[in-house]
């Protein structure tokens, strides 16, 4: 039997996948208001979300996933600085622990407070526009329903290894011209394209599909998450470099190096 005649199961797996991911988008947003790690969590469900419908969108409808796509897309937005105000508090307490010596540690730890006044005022705006998270929880859920309403049951094994062989392809030109370049603009082009490929790779396994065996190998999953990883730490030294810019009363001879730091990788390992 063909992959394109076979059964439906891959399509109810995937409608089973997809719908997890849409309750537990649902359940960090309820979270969110009280824990930070909602939304993270939020964000990181839709991200799965999205990585899923860009495998299924020829079999799905273009139209129809590219509609849900927009709305995930614009829901991670809104989250997006709380999350990042979050990532910049934990990479400055983790380079206060990392500290070499006691001035270093001790300028960290002065910021901190600061940088937690900042996050606090980010969440009380967020949380006067759009009190408890409601109106983003009920976007979730509008968001569920549509993803219900695909027709799953179109979706083949051949399908997904054909879309994951165009994700390798994008993740492959975005890595030729980050390192090429050096721009922070495509390093960080880089690491979404390693990272969606990273949760492709995931959606396949619990989905039972082998990538394709003709082509080019697929990469391992191991050794994306380990690229993606080492990516992330930059992402996060320069966001913590941009906020220590933001803070108005801190002073440049006071500012501790963002960059460098034991915390970074050294070297990248680019996908073969």
């Amino acid at each position: 039997m063909s992959p394109r005649t076979a059964s439906p199961r891959t399509g109810e797996r995937a409608a089973a996948l997809a719908a997890a991911d849409a309750r537990a988008l649902a359940s960090a947003l309820a979270l969110a208001p009280a824990d930070p790690a909602g939304v993270h969590e939020a964000r990181k469900s839709v991200r799965r979300l999205r990585s899923l419908l860009a495998l299924g969108r020829r079999a799905l409808g273009r139209e129809a996933v590219d509609a849900v796509d927009r709305d995930l897309r614009a829901l991670a937005k809104a989250l997006s600085a709380l999350r990042d105000g979050q990532v910049v508090q934990d990479t400055a307490r983790q380079l206060a622990d990392e500290a070499s010596d006691a001035d270093e540690r001790s300028i960290w730890e002065a910021l901190l407070p600061r940088l937690a006044e900042r996050q606090q005022h980010r969440l009380a705006e967020a949380l006067r526009d759009d009190p408890g998270f409601v109106r983003q929880q009920a976007q979730a859920h509008r968001q569920a329903e549509r993803l219900q309403q695909l027709p799953w049951h179109r979706l083949r094994r051949d399908d997904l290894r054909q879309a994951l062989a165009r994700s390798q392809r994008r993740q492959a030109r975005a890595q030729a011209v980050a390192i090429a370049s050096g721009r922070v603009d495509d390093l960080h082009d880089w690491r979404r394209r390693s990272r969606r490929l990273r949760m492709q790779l995931t959606a396949l396994r619990k989905l039972r599909v082998r990538p394709p065996a003709d082509g080019p190998p697929a990469p391992g999953l191991r050794q994306v998450s380990r690229l993606v990883d080492q990516l992330g730490v930059l992402q996060d030294l320069a966001l913590l470099a941009q906020a220590l810019e933001d803070l108005e009363t801190a002073r440049p001879r006071t500012r501790p190096a963002a960059a460098g730091r034991s915390r970074t990788p050294s070297p990248i390992q680019p996908l073969a």
